[in-house]
C-alpha cells in the first residue's frame, strides 16, 4: 500500500512516556540506586571513566554536575575505534580493548536507563497506534524512529497477527519457529529505526542479524555473550550516535536508510513529533532533501513538538529551524499540540 503519512519520532516522544533526553541519561543512570546493582564492574569502570575524561566524580556530590550527552561520548569512542585510536589509560588492542568495554559499558547504561525509566511509561505511542488502526491509516503510514528504545516497536508489535512490523531488513530469526515470521505485504507496517535499536544483535562474523522482540537485549552483552543463530559467533549491538555518520556504512543501517527514503517518495504528509530538528543531525537533513529533490516531494510538513514549559523564543526558533531548510516554506506548519494530543486526537 501507498505511504501517505510518515511520523518520525524524536527524543521529545519518547520523553513524554518518561524516558530522559540524551542529556540527563548519565545523570538518570547513576542516580539509581547503586548505579546498577547486578554488575559492579560495569558501574566501576564508568566511575573511572567519567572521572578521568571529564573530571566528574560520582562518588562525591553530584548536585549541579553537568555531564556530556550520550551521543557526544559515544560518538568519541566510536572514532578512536575506527580510526585503530586509544586514549592514555584506554588502550584498544586485542588483549587490553579498554575503549570497546567502555563503549559496551554505555550500551548497557542506555539500556538499563530506558528499561527501568519506562516500565511504568504513559502509553502514548500504544494510543498512537490504536487510533491509526481505528482511522483505517495503519498501513498507509510509515514511522521513522531516531530513537533506540522500543516504544513504538511493542506498540507495533501487539496489532499482531493482524498486521506486522516491518523493519526493512531481514532477521536471523524469521526461520525460527516462534520467534518472528517474514511480514506480510499487504499487512505490514513499515518502522524504520536510523540509529539502531536496542533489540537488535548484529554478528560482525556473518553479517547478520538477531530480532529480540520485546526485550532490549543489548543490555545482556555486559553481563555475558549472546552469541549469533546463524554461526554461534558473539554478536553486538547498532547502537550509533546520531552525529556519527561512519556507522551508517553498517550494511543493514544502509538498508534501513534506504527503506526510509522510499516511504518519504511519495508521502503526502509527514509529521515530526517530539524533534527540535537539531543542526548536528546531518543524516536526517540528507534523508529529507534527498527526499525533496530528487523526487521533487512537496509533502506537508507538521511539527509537533509542545511541552509544558517551553518559551516562546524556544517556539520560535525550532520553527524557522524547520523553515529555512524546507523549499516551500507554506507547506511547514507548527502545531500547538504536545505528542500525547497528537497520539489521541491526532493534528485535525
Amino acid at each position: 500500500m501507498a505511504i501517505d503519512e510518515v511520523i518520525f519520532l524524536g527524543a521529545g516522544a519518547s520523553a513524554a512516556e518518561g524516558a530522559p533526553v540524551q542529556k540527563d541519561l548519565f545523570s538518570a543512570f547513576f542516580r539509581m540506586e547503586n548505579g546498577d546493582g547486578r554488575n559492579p564492574a560495569s558501574t566501576g569502570r564508568l566511575h573511572r571513566f567519567f572521572k578521568q575524561f571529564f573530571g566528574i566524580d560520582i562518588t562525591g556530590q553530584q548536585e549541579g554536575v553537568v555531564f556530556p550527552s550520550f551521543e557526544e561520548t559515544l560518538g568519541m569512542l566510536e572514532i578512536a575505534m575506527d580510526r585503530g585510536e586509544s586514549f592514555r589509560g584506554y588502550p584498544a588492542t586485542t588483549h587490553a580493548p579498554d575503549v570497546q568495554t567502555i563503549r559496551e559499558d554505555l550500551i548497557f547504561l542506555i539500556a538499563l536507563v530506558l528499561n527501568r525509566t519506562l516500565m511504568t511509561s504513559g502509553g502514548h505511542h500504544k494510543t498512537l497506534v490504536k487510533r491509526l488502526v481505528r482511522e483505517g491509516r495503519i498501513t498507509s503510514t510509515a514511522f521513522i524512529s531516531l530513537n533506540y528504545d522500543i516504544l513504538i516497536d511493542n506498540a507495533l508489535i501487539e496489532l499482531h497477527p493482524g498486521f506486522d512490523l516491518d523493519y526493512g531488513v531481514e532477521f536471523t530469526n524469521y526461520i525460527r519457529e516462534c520467534d518472528w515470521q517474514i511480514p506480510r505485504k499487504d499487512k505490514s507496517i513499515a518502522l524504520h529505526k536510523l540509529h539502531g535499536s536496542l533489540n537488535w544483535l548484529y554478528c560482525p562474523t556473518c553479517v547478520s542479524l538477531t530480532l529480540t522482540p520485546r526485550q532490549r537485549e543489548a543490555a545482556r552483552l555486559v553481563e555475558k555473550s549472546v552469541t549469533c543463530l546463524s554461526c554461534g559467533m558473539p554478536t553486538v549491538p547498532i547502537i550509533t550516535p546520531p552525529t556519527y555518520l561512519k556507522g551508517m556504512q553498517n550494511y543493514f543501517l544502509h538498508q534501513i536508510m534506504r527503506g526510509a527514503e522510499k516511504s518519504l517518495k511519495d508521502t503526502q504528509r509527514i509529521i515530526f513529533c517530539g524533534y527540535s530538528f537539531p543542526d548536528a543531525d546531518l543524516l536526517v537533513r540528507y534523508l529529507l532533501k534527498r527526499a525533496e529533490l530528487n523526487f521533487d516531494s512537496r509533502p506537508e510538513m507538521i511539527i509537533v513538538n509542545e511541552y509544558e514549559g517551553k518559551s516562546a523564543e524556544n517556539r520560535s526558533i525550532e520553527n524557522q529551524r524547520y523553515k529555512r531548510f524546507f523549499r516551500d516554506k507554506s507547506r511547514v506548519r507548527y502545531l500547538n499540540r504536545t505528542f500525547s494530543d497528537f497520539c489521541t486526537y491526532g493534528f485535525g
